[in-house]
């Protein structure tokens, strides 16, 4: 099946001699997606009323970078579109007998469908509910033949009785789902737990973050076009993904305080050294036995499943030898964590904290890169994110930080470090002093850190330094920020250069709408690069509005 955003590609011109991109999408529109069903899409439960949607959207916008616009005659929610389907108590004859109104009104390219719950709680008509719910799915797709429809098993509810009926609808669910071809696929949201139900049958904001996951997860497979599909990704910025704990130990022994009377181990935000912005994880501690040592930090509380090309990232900063027996730790709904897991970083050295240290690979006072492939571990998911030390012989204090934790599913063969990372950065002048050239490569998209220019034209140039290998170009818009998706940049290209003075265009872009654009290119070599802005935005506003450039090789 043809992916969906391949299929609304604008025109992205690769250069011969420089690139050919296998990231070549970009939307040229709004990607049209309709949340269907009942109370649940519509958000009861929810204080806001925003369903899964809010959640949904900004994984969709913010994280993967895409052009979306939820739609729907019903109102709800506190998001940026609450447009959706969702009408309370409805049961799905009741959706059936208006949905083709509504796919011709409204023409969605995807449609999200959990629906059955009012038929479980009604006792209306069970034995053929399975049934009807196939007759909806042909509904959807003999009137847009071009749509997916993803059909959820439905979340479950407190009554027992309820829960019977709903059991046995949700296994049939996977048959009738199966039998209507590749443009219906399931989606599980029957594994809400009890504590993610704000009443009998509504999820309270736990569970439809849950269950916003599982649609971003689904999601992948139909609008995946070789782009980067974040899971979670946090720099300890003001706006990002903000720990759940601090300092806060989910196991120890034998490890004190670092100094100052503290008796464990630290892990929270510090403003007093970055790998990109201005803030970072610190850790501290000291190691207080000579036989076992060790203190996991609960960072994250997450539902992220992880997939066949998941990869997880950090960057890590040791400031003494014993803290190099630190590293990122995943525990898992299984039982298991990553550190048993047998996987190893890009050097071979497993991801245990006690073996980074061992690895020898862990330069003091300088940030490491770590790359876990996470592949082997697919099918599991992750529940904590954790920062561990573990160092089973000899003592003494250990200090350092880690940046810009990622849990991605990778779009392709990693393309190298973001070398645009502390470059030096000229360009057209910004709209206000501190929306200047350098907030492009800062590596922070949060609290308005862009670069934004009036100019006609505008341009930033970027020096590398030294000739270097250059593989993929990311370019984070205006919505990648925060702002709104019509002030994306519309048109645009991308040069390199050895000298600054001859130019080779590698991309150009002339009809985008995402909010990120990523742009592989066969790898060249080039000291300059520079990114040149022809339409701004999708409107008349003519600012350029660049949160980040990322240059991306060795």
């Amino acid at each position: 099946m043809q992916k969906l955003a391949a299929a609304l590609v604008g025109c992205l011109i690769a250069i011969a001699a420089v690139a050919t991109p296998a990231e070549a999408a970009v939307t040229t529109r709004p990607i049209k997606i309709m949340p269907l069903g009942d109370s649940i899409t519509w958000g009861e439960g929810s204080p806001t009323t925003s369903s899964y949607r809010a959640p949904l959207y900004n994984r969709l916008v913010g994280a993967a970078g895409y052009a979306v616009d939820f739609v729907g005659s019903q109102r709800s929610g506190s998001l940026p579109d609450t447009d959706n389907e969702g009408h309370s108590g409805w049961r799905i004859d009741q959706i059936a007998a208006n949905i083709d109104g509504w796919l011709g009104t409204y023409q969605p390219d995807v449609v999200l469908l959990h629906i059955g719950t009012n038929d479980m709680n009604q006792n209306y008509q069970v034995g053929t509910a399975p049934q009807r719910l196939g007759g909806l799915i042909d509904q959807i797709l003999a009137a847009r033949p071009t749509a997916t429809v993803l059909v959820a098993k439905i979340v479950p509810a407190l009554d027992a009785t309820i829960q019977a009926r709903i059991n046995a609808f949700n296994a049939a669910v996977p048959g009738i789902v199966g039998s209507r071809g590749t443009r219906a696929k399931l989606v599980d949201l029957s594994t809400l737990a009890a504590s993610d139900l704000n009443d009998t049958l509504h999820p309270n904001d736990s569970g439809y973050a849950k269950m916003a996951v599982r649609w971003y997860t689904a999601l992948e497979a139909v609008l995946g076009d070789g782009r980067d599909w974040p899971l979670l990704r946090s720099s300890f910025e003001t706006g990002d993904t903000a720990p759940t704990w601090l300092d806060s130990a989910g196991a120890a022994i034998g490890v004190g305080g670092y100094c100052c009377a503290l008796t464990a181990m630290e892990s929270s935000p510090r403003a007093e050294l970055a790998h990109s912005g201005t803030s970072a994880l610190m850790y501290s501690g000291s190691d207080n036995s000579a036989t076992q040592s060790y203190s996991y930090q609960r960072i994250f509380a997450a539902d992220l499943p992880i997939g066949p090309s998941s990869v997880l990232s950090y960057w890590i900063y040791p400031q003494q030898a014993t803290g190099t027996f630190v590293g990122v730790d995943l525990q898992f709904s299984d039982g298991s964590a990553l550190r048993d897991s047998g996987a190893v970083d890009q050097f071979g050295v497993r991801a245990h904290p006690q073996l980074q240290g061992e690895g020898g690979h862990l330069v003091l006072n300088q940030w490491n890169l770590v790359r876990v492939n996470l592949g082997a571990l697919a099918g599991r998911t992750v529940t904590r994110v954790d920062v561990g030390f573990d160092r089973p012989t000899g003592t003494g204090p250990f200090r350092g930080y880690v940046d810009d934790i990622a849990v991605t599913d990778e779009g392709g063969a990693y393309p190298g470090i973001n070398l645009a990372r502390g470059a030096a950065v000229t360009g057209s002048a910004g709209c206000v002093a501190a929306e200047s050239p350098a907030k492009a490569t800062d590596g922070v998209t949060t609290g308005n850190s862009k670069w934004c220019s009036g100019a006609a034209g505008a341009s930033l140039q970027v020096d590398l330094g030294a000739s270097r290998t250059l593989r993929r170009f990311v370019v984070r818009h205006a919505s990648a920020g925060g702002e709104a998706q019509a002030l994306n940049t519309r048109a645009f290209s991308i040069q390199v250069s050895a000298d600054a003075t001859t130019w080779t265009t590698a991309v150009t872009v002339t009809a985008n709408s995402d909010g990120v654009t990523s742009h592989r290119v066969n790898p060249t070599t080039a000291r300059y690069v520079r990114l040149v802005v022809t339409t701004p935005t999708q409107t008349t506003d003519a600012a350029t509005r660049i949160y980040e450039l990322e240059i991306e090789g060795a």
